[in-house]
């Protein structure tokens, strides 16, 4: 009789929670780890999987996704498919509500494990600029109530005052709540300045600093030396903060228009880069000259389009849409993935994507890239992608392969870097880059069970 539902049969599995680097077959009941051997007796399972020349992995966790929230144009549910194609077994939304989460998961769910966090954007899921710490309170307490784990302050795109954003981290804190920061108030910008003041805005607290790279890319200081003081902040308060970087050259921000102003700070920034009025006909030109493109759906796919296929996007959905610009730089993303400090511990801790339903859901890929380049080691990869960032969330029972654990598995053609397979729970959710599964799991605190129930 059948001991197991599933073997997972010679792969290299590459666990950095347990050390494990080696051939060695993964056994799994129930949707869990169950065993993993150098040799399993094959009789024990109906049902194998030959691994022979893969490297397996604990479940990619992406820390930092966006599916729920946005302008028109796409629709973000499609990013479920799009991260289930990539390798990702669970992802966290950083700036939706639980109503757009469940809403797509329930029409385009790959079968993937989903959390998300509550945005804070002025004058529209809080009060102006400027919310008071009891308001804080209450937006805290109604998100976790919905299933949200926490809260994200928009930072560089829509942001708070400096001391509304202080009162935003310490009310989570005050509450063991996640919280998560693009840096960025009122009073710095989306840049190295806005890292800078993480220090005062934290405290004695801790806080999820994201996409580390977005700030060191030349705007105040050249990037290497960018990097440099981010690394040293970073380690500085190595007991404080967590973070994450992308590894894209596309960013995501807003084309949204008030008047004649381009409204999204992020876009600005984008725009001082090259030289562009912050204008909406500074921002036409960028279109024209194909420096901005627009993100949009075709045939069921996000894809980005430019020049005057993007101004028509653009203008048929009232100027509130999703652009990008090719701001990314390399060098930055690759110095701040590989930094350690002196202990020799990562200063960033994960590599995510920014991704989700933004067509740059590449994080197994560059990433072993950079094993491919010996700046990081299989086993390296793999506490980047996964069990870095499910300790981050404190999954206790994602982003490693020991008995008990949730059987979320990647598996990684070592030959290309592209994924090939996934498990979530022991079922497959993608085979061969096509997503495969349906629906998904919502990760959500106490205090959102009860909504994660009745929401089916």
């Amino acid at each position: 009789m059948a001991r197991y539902d599933l073997i997972l049969q010679g792969g290299r599995v590459l666990d950095p929670a347990n050390g494990l680097d080696g051939l060695f077959d993964v056994a799994i009941q129930r949707g869990r780890v169950e065993s993993v051997e150098p040799h399993l007796d094959p009789s024990l399972s109906d049902n194998r999987l030959d691994m022979a020349g893969q490297w397996v992995i604990p479940g990619v966790v992406d820390s930092h996704v966006h599916v729920a929230t946005g302008g028109r144009g796409s629709d973000r549910a499609l990013g479920y498919r799009q991260m289930a194609e990539a390798g990702v077994t669970t992802a966290i939304d950083f700036a939706g509500t639980m109503d757009g989460i469940i809403e797509g998961i329930k029409r385009r769910g790959a079968g993937l494990n989903i959390g998300s966090l509550y945005v804070l954007y002025p004058d529209v899921t809080v009060p102006g600029d400027d919310p008071s710490s009891a308001v804080l309170e209450d937006t805290l307490h109604k998100a976790l109530r919905e299933g949200s784990l926490g809260l994200k302050c928009m930072g560089g795109h829509q942001p708070l005052t400096p001391e509304a954003t202080a009162r935003a981290i310490a009310v989570c804190n005050q509450s063991m709540a996640y919280v998560a920061l693009h840096c960025g108030t009122k009073a710095t910008s989306s840049n190295l300045e806005g890292l800078r003041e993480v220090p005062e805005l934290v405290g004695n607290g801790r806080l999820h600093v994201a996409h580390v790279n977005a700030y060191c890319r030349g705007m105040v200081r050249p990037p290497v030396e960018e990097c440099t003081e981010a690394i040293e902040l970073l380690s500085g308060m190595r007991d404080q903060l967590v973070s994450e970087v992308h590894l894209a050259i596309p960013n995501g921000t807003s084309g949204q228009c008030q008047g004649d102003d381009v409204a999204d700070y992020v876009t600005r920034n984008c725009l001082l880069m090259r030289g562009y009025p912050l204008t909406r006909t500074g921002l036409r030109q960028a279109f024209e000259d194909g420096y901005a493109s627009v993100v949009t759906e075709r045939e069921s796919r996000v894809v980005m389009v430019e020049g005057d296929e993007a101004i028509a996007e653009w203008e048929a959905n009232g100027t509130d849409v999703t652009i990008s610009f090719p701001v990314g730089l390399a060098q930055s993303s690759f110095n701040l993935t590989v930094a350690r400090d002196e202990t020799g511990q990562f200063v960033v801790d994960a590599v995510a994507t920014d991704g989700g339903y933004l067509p740059r859901n590449i994080a197994v890929s560059r990433t072993w890239a950079m094993v491919a380049l010996g700046a990081l080691t299989p086993l390296e990869m793999a506490a980047k992608l996964s069990w870095n960032p499910a300790r981050m969330f404190g999954l206790t029972t994602k982003g490693h392969l020991s008995p008990g654990a949730d059987a979320d598995v990647t598996v990684v053609d070592p030959e290309t870097g592209k994924p090939t397979m996934s498990l979530v729970a022991g079922k497959v959710v993608m085979r061969g880059g096509k997503a495969t599964g349906s629906g998904g799991t919502l990760l959500v605190t106490g205090a959102g069970e009860a909504a994660a129930k009745e929401s089916g």
